[in-house]
């Protein structure tokens, strides 16, 4: 019994510390980890030494859309 609750206590962990914003995105300011960088106006999330691109900017958003309709 005692390890049926500990399995229940860790899901609930798991799964209840997602900080997920209502469109989707997440919020790196409520993580310890991650950290949001802005570099020549394009976002990255950098954490465990590494940086990632957000794509959220505006140049990458309209170079998506050219590269897109390229492929049509």
């Amino acid at each position: 019994m005692k390890k049926l609750l500990l399995i229940a206590f860790v899901v609930l962990m798991m799964v209840g510390c997602d900080y997920q914003n209502p469109d989707g995105s997440y919020d790196t300011h409520k993580s310890l980890s991650l950290e949001t960088i802005v570099i020549d106006s394009c976002e990255y999330v950098s954490g465990f030494y590494r940086l990632a691109h957000k794509g959220n900017c505006k140049f990458c958003a309209e170079r998506r859309e050219r590269l897109i309709n390229n492929l049509k």
